[in-house]
């Protein structure tokens, strides 16, 4: 079996699916396709796949769209896989149309988060018939998780059969590498005091307006972490990035690699976003052995559960995060050992990475096997 795999960054196959090109390498021929960037040469030297360059524009663009759509299509015409799988919505909508076009029998994309729930008017109009585009273009659909695949019907997006690979998520985490005893946790300005930590963009729809006002109404000794490079694509308004950068108690690390020392340093993640598909970081924090604070939106509330691995919240309720934010500080040291184990184990039960895989590889057989392949 011939397969494409495509991102619209580089950084995607740097991070999320970092290994799984080269596990799946195993057992049939692997090309990846992304934009160039910073993160090309680590791709292609921790792969050990071959790796193509489309360029690919996150916003909306048609004229740069129709070039990519045009240079995917002779990249497509010149490799002729037997299956391509897309993710993230920019790659979803230059793939499906090139491969379609280029007569790719299984064209599969794969929707995380959806951006058309959380926005309105005529940009809205124009998310849903994208992401309507993209499922006629596919011959198999699949939602990151069943949240996704909710509003996907909810919305009309597709009549397809969705198709939820394991459990969600489109990694899996490496349970070995992601475990409390694995590194020494990151020194800070806070370091000693009650510790939150939030990992991912710095974009306004992860709801750090609401984080950062939350944490500066605390009483009581507590630090800050943000993990994450600044979002220019939805930057956080200016109010919000002074306190980042003045706040005494709050300290910004901006990309970090290897996320562990920020998340073994910190007693709850935090991750009030306004919408997901299926977060990677929840998972990671629970392999850590950390409880998370989330947002009740798809991914969230199928991996945190109130009072057992941790605690979810109405998104964009400052209020009601600033007072799970302190009742959290409120407990005692064993009461989140007790989540924090549960959250280890809920992760290692249904998200292991190696199971994850598995399963990955065997859905791609069954959709070539069904197309004759």
């Amino acid at each position: 079996m011939n397969l494409v795999i495509v991102t619209t960054v580089p950084e995607t196959l740097a991070t999320i699916l970092r290994g799984q090109p080269a596990f799946l390498n195993q057992y049939c021929s692997i090309v990846c396709v992304t934009s160039p960037g910073p993160m090309l040469e680590n791709v292609k030297e921790h792969e050990g796949v071959s790796v193509l360059e489309v360029p690919m524009n996150r916003g909306i663009s048609p004229f740069k769209d129709l070039v990519s759509i045009f240079r995917m299509w002779q990249a497509l015409r010149r490799l002729q896989p037997d299956v391509v799988h897309s993710y993230t919505p920019k790659a979803g909508l230059v793939t499906m149309l090139a491969a379609f076009l280029a007569g790719v029998r299984v064209r599969i994309h794969t929707f995380t988060g959806l951006v058309f729930p959380t926005s309105n008017g005529f940009k809205r109009k124009v998310l849903v018939a994208i992401d309507r585009l993209i499922c006629a273009a596919a011959t198999k659909v699949v939602p990151e998780g069943e949240g996704v695949a909710a509003d996907l019907r909810a919305n009309g997006i597709t009549s397809k059969p969705l198709i939820v690979i394991g459990n969600g998520n489109i990694a899996g985490v490496d349970t070995r590498h992601f475990r409390p005893d694995t590194c020494l946790p990151l020194q800070h300005e806070g370091s000693g005091a009650f510790t939150f930590c939030f990992v991912g963009r710095l974009n306004r729809d992860k709801g750090l307006q609401e984080l950062v006002s939350a944490f500066t109404s605390l009483e009581g000794e507590s630090a800050l972490l943000l993990v994450g490079d600044l979002d220019s694509t939805a930057p956080v308004d200016k109010v919000t990035l002074d306190h980042i950068q003045s706040h005494p108690r709050i300290q910004a690390t901006g990309f970090l690699e290897d996320i562990r020392p920020a998340l073994k340093a910190c007693d709850v993640l935090v991750l009030p976003s306004y919408r997901e598909g299926f977060p990677n970081v929840v998972l990671q924090a629970g392999a850590m052995g950390k409880p998370v604070i989330a947002s009740d939106i798809n991914g969230c509330n199928e991996v945190v559960e109130n009072d057992f691995n941790g605690w979810l919240v109405p998104p964009s309720d400052e209020s009601a995060l600033a007072e799970r934010m302190a009742h959290v500080m409120s407990l005692s040291p064993d009461q989140r050992v007790r989540l924090g184990n549960n959250a280890r184990a809920r992760i290692v039960e249904r998200y292991e990475q190696t199971a994850y895989r598995r399963k990955l590889f065997e859905f791609y057989r069954e959709v070539a096997s069904e197309a004759g392949l």
